[in-house]
């Protein structure tokens, strides 16, 4: 009897149906990501060290601290542990995952479509993380007083990690670049540069970051609404 290659069948089922919605496997891994620039949604089917299946973890990385790994800044877990018994069985099963991958990463471009939603949509349980990243997001779209507060905040945070201090440190060395408002956006720009370079990702045009994308007489943008009514379409 042929040994079933559960991996393999996973990443086949997921890369077809995930690629014609922007969402590109990472190398060869079980990883998936949709990438935004300033910003990258991970979809991680997590694999168990003691059965064969999945978890499936999604959220969003917001790529404002240089490291060579990928984090879930907002969201995580999605399902359970989803046990392979067959091949027909995880097909189904993987094609229902990639179902609810599509819907549920089309929520989180909604909820970070520009700077001003995705602060909004972080804004709650400000750990020294959520201060750093919303105090980056201030201020690019000029609240620097509102930076500075959330920045200082990190910097006085007790440390006791070395990543601890490192996101001091660089939270230092933003609130210096507050002080030069005209040069601000660009040094968070290359910022994320280095930070993407560290992930392997690809080169990115940074020159829309600062626009609004969300109006009053516009809450979900054009290409959102023809987006949802190709996916229900039928």
């Amino acid at each position: 009897m042929i040994k079933s290659d559960h991996n393999r069948l996973l990443k086949k089922i997921a890369k077809e149906r995930l690629k014609p919605f922007g969402i590109i496997q990472y190398g060869q891994s079980r990883t998936f990501l949709f990438d935004k620039g300033w910003f990258t949604v991970i979809i991680e089917f997590q694999p168990s060290s003691w059965s064969k299946g999945t978890y499936l973890n999604i959220g969003v990385d917001l790529n404002f601290y240089p490291r060579d790994y990928f984090a879930f800044s907002y969201g995580y877990r999605e399902t359970g542990f989803n046990e392979f018994k067959d091949e027909e069985q995880f097909s189904e099963l993987i094609n229902k995952l990639c179902n609810l991958v599509i819907v549920r990463v089309r929520e989180l471009d909604r909820e970070f479509i520009d700077l001003w939603v995705a602060k909004k949509t972080l804004n709650k349980d400000l750990d020294a993380w959520r201060k750093y990243e919303i105090g980056i997001l201030k201020g690019l779209i000029n609240d620097y007083n509102g930076a500075q507060k959330l920045l200082n905040a990190v910097i006085n945070e007790k440390c006791e990690h070395n990543y601890e201090f490192k996101r001091q440190q660089i939270a230092s060395e933003i609130l210096e670049w507050l002080d030069n408002e005209q040069a601000f956006e660009n040094k968070v720009k290359e910022l994320i540069e280095k930070t993407r370079q560290l992930k392997k990702l690809p080169i990115v045009d940074l020159n829309n970051l600062t626009e609004r994308k969300i109006t009053a007489n516009n809450t979900v943008p054009q290409a959102g609404r023809n987006w949802w009514k190709y996916l229900f379409r039928n």
